[in-house]
Formats: C-alpha cells, structure tokens, sequence
C-alpha cells in the first residue's frame, strides 16, 4: 500500500489530539500496518503515553532536526506492544529547538525531507503528533504530512478552534504543501446525555457533511488512564468503550483493515436501563 502520513493537530488544547494519535498508531498497528508514530511536542506526551521517559538518555527527533547528517531511521525505536509499532520519541529540547529554528527559513521542510529518504518507505503510516500551538514544529508537522485530522472535544469553543484550524490548513495547502488535505474531523469528548454535544456534532455535519465526520470518542475515563500505565487504550483496557471507538475510528481511516486486540470479544455494549419507580408503602398500625 502507498504510504500515507497524517497529523493530528488542533490549535486548541485539551482536544484528545495527542491522545488520539497516540491510540490511532496503535491500532493501525494492530490492524497489520507498519506504523510510525512521532512525536514533535517538547512535552513528550504521546512519548510519554508509550513508556519513554523524558530524562531517558535515549535518541529523540531532536538529535535529527539539529544534526543534517542523521537520518531518522537512527532516532525509531520499537514500542513494546503492539508489535508493529515503532515511535520517533521526543525530547524538552524541542523548545528550544522552536526559537533556534525560527532564525534560519531553511529549517522549514526539514521534517518533511526526512520522511521522504528511501530507508523510511517500509512504514504504511506516519502519524505524527505535533504541539497544540501554532509554531515552528507545528507548521513543520503540516509541511511533512499529505492529511491532517482534527480532533474537536464537543463543547462550544470547539467550533471556533476547528474553523481557525480550517482555514490554517487552506493557508498551508496553498502556500507550502499542495498535497496537504483534511481526512477528517474526530468529535472527543463525546456525553450523549449533553445536549450541547448532539449541536456540535449537528454543526460539523451542516458545515463539513457528514462523510468529514470520523466515529464519535465517547467520554471513557479508562481513555485518560492509559497514559499513566504507559500504553495504549487497547492494552490497558480492552474490554473498555473507549478501545471500541478506537478501532472503528482506525478502520473508518484505513478503509480495508480489522483492528484485532485480545479482550476485544468481551467488550459489552452498556444499554440504558429503565427507571423503575420505588413504591413506598404506608405502614399500618397494628
């Protein structure tokens, strides 16, 4: 299959974004894909979220952008599960990498060429997982990607982040990156006893159609535990909601994938249950 590179990126924080990229690599990886997750944000949070310690003394994709004679194949390292996952850890030294690089124009499609070398073509995806706000390694994640998905938490400030993010890719389409385009919009976050999440999704169908619409991310707190165990959500709970939703987010992406993970078979679908009225009786007196 042709290789596709793909970023998931909000200017808004808070969104799920790193949490998606994070569990989409995941089960890309699970549905069979070579996949590469890399990890641009000087927070090291998808880094992080896959067991690499910051203050390891391991290889990051700082080394790289600094030294022009790396190769990125130098910095991959393999994630412990699954097993056709491999991640581009990230380093705090990335910050200041951001004001360095600002000062040479150079710099700007330095992270797009290092996805193109010959030695980087085994892998079906790239999902990289850039910062949450506008800068040099935010623009450089769009340089080097062809797709971009759009994490958005269903509450009303969403909409206005998701429009400004439109408009940003449009600017990047047009100016830097011709092939750049939106997959799709990923609704996080999402309550069905909230009204105000049924209008956002209502919202994004009138002003995208529903075809940009990827499956909803229900609220699942077994979603922001994952991180703290150092893996993903279909390692750490995959009996869970939140693995479900994954992985049909991952097939909708793929198109011609199963996301197959142990535990998966044990998922139950929770139905909402009936109120049943309690019926207090008088006691008589005897």
């Amino acid at each position: 299959m042709k290789q596709r590179r793909m970023v998931f990126a909000n200017r808004k924080g808070g969104c799920g974004k790193t949490t998606s990229a994070v569990n989409v690599a995941a089960g890309l990886a699970l549905a069979g894909r070579k996949t590469l997750l890399v990890d641009c944000d000087a927070q090291c949070h998808a880094s992080i979220s896959l067991g690499f310690s910051p203050y390891a003394e391991i290889p990051s994709l700082y080394d790289v952008l600094v030294n022009e004679s790396a190769k990125l194949t130098d910095v991959i390292l393999p994630v412990k599960w699954p097993e056709k996952l491999f991640i581009v850890p990230s380093s705090n030294q990335l910050a200041a990498y951001e004001l360095e690089g600002k000062r040479d124009p150079k710099t700007r499609s330095r992270l797009a060429n290092l996805f193109l070398t010959a030695d980087m073509m085994s892998f079906d995806y790239i999902v990289i997982d850039p910062p949450p706000t506008v800068g040099l390694l935010f623009v450089k994640s769009l340089i080097a990607s062809t797709e971009v998905i759009i994490p958005v938490q269903t509450h009303f400030l969403s909409m206005e982040s998701l429009a400004e993010m439109v408009r940003l890719v449009y600017q990047v389409n047009a100016t830097v990156n011709p092939n750049l385009r939106i997959t799709g919009i990923l609704p996080t976050f999402y309550s069905r006893q909230i009204k105000l999440a049924k209008n956002v999704i209502k919202e994004i169908k009138n002003n995208f159609g529903e075809d940009m619409l990827l499956p909803l991310i229900r609220h699942d707190f077994a979603i922001a535990e994952a991180p703290g165990f150092g893996t993903c959500i279909f390692k750490h709970a995959p009996g869970s909601q939140g693995a479900l939703d994954y992985a049909s987010v991952v097939e909708r992406i793929d198109g011609n994938c199963k996301v197959e993970f142990p535990g998966k078979k044990d998922i139950v679908i929770q139905k909402k249950k009936p109120n049943k009225k309690k019926i207090y009786r008088k006691k008589t007196k005897k």
